[in-house]
């Protein structure tokens, strides 16, 4: 994604902070931990990868 500025890069540590707390939570409430934890983090990732790209480009596009 090309190099980040200070302020996407405290985005992204907030973003996996939350990432990792929901997916734990996710973890404990289900009915096996690791499964819950897994499915939790990959769909966080997923999320948070695409409210950054979808940033850059709105950001882009405001500077031209």
């Amino acid at each position: 994604m090309g190099n980040l500025s200070a302020s996407e890069k405290s985005g992204m540590r907030g973003g996996l902070l939350i990432t990792v707390m929901a997916a734990f939570i996710a973890g404990i409430a289900s009915d096996d931990f690791v499964t819950g934890f897994v499915i939790t983090a990959v769909v966080c990732a997923i999320a948070l990868f695409a409210a950054a790209s979808l940033a850059r480009i709105v950001i882009s596009r405001r500077n031209r």
